[in-house]
C-alpha cells in the first residue's frame, strides 16, 4: 500500500538523517491509503481522488477529532486533495499546533472535521529530496 511505502521511505530517511537534518512536522496519528476503484465502489464514493483514513491511533489528534477507519478525505483547508501522497506531504509540511479542517466523506455524506496537529520527528524536506530519489516524485 502507498501508506506503508511512503512511511517506510520517510522512516528510512529519518534514520539516515543527522540531528541537524531533523525537524518537527505535523502529525495526526492515522494511516492513509490511496483511493482505488474497488474501495470507492464499496464506500459509494464516485471519485478516484482523496485518501482513505485507516486505524486512527488511540489518543491521537485523529482519534480525538472523531476520524474513523473508512473516512475519505477530499480536501484540506478547502484545497482539494489529489491522493494519499498529497495528504501525507501536506500534513507533514504544516506546523504542530495548526488547526486543520478536513472535508470528509462518510456513509454517503460530506462532513467537516477539525483537529489540531500533533508533532512528529521527520527529515527536512530538502534532505528527503536530496537523499531519496523515490521521494522526489512526491
Amino acid at each position: 500500500m502507498l501508506a506503508q511505502t511512503a512511511g517506510g521511505l520517510i522512516s528510512a530517511a529519518v534514520a539516515q538523517s543527522t540531528p541537524s537534518e531533523l525537524s518537527v512536522c505535523g502529525w495526526i496519528g492515522v494511516k492513509v491509503s490511496p483511493m482505488t476503484r474497488p474501495v470507492a465502489d464499496s464506500l459509494g464514493f464516485t471519485e478516484l481522488t482523496g485518501a482513505i483514513f485507516d486505524r486512527p491511533e488511540a489518543g491521537s489528534p485523529a482519534a480525538r477529532a472523531g476520524i474513523e477507519s473508512g473516512d475519505v478525505i477530499t480536501a484540506i483547508n478547502g484545497s482539494p486533495l489529489t491522493n494519499a501522497t498529497d495528504f501525507a506531504t501536506t500534513i507533514a509540511m504544516m506546523s504542530p499546533g495548526t488547526v486543520v479542517h478536513f472535508a470528509t466523506w462518510r456513509n454517503g455524506q460530506l462532513m467537516e472535521l477539525k483537529l489540531t496537529l500533533g508533532s512528529s520527528k521527520c527529515a527536512r524536506a530538502s534532505h528527503l529530496f536530496r537523499t531519496n530519489s523515490t521521494l522526489r516524485q512526491l
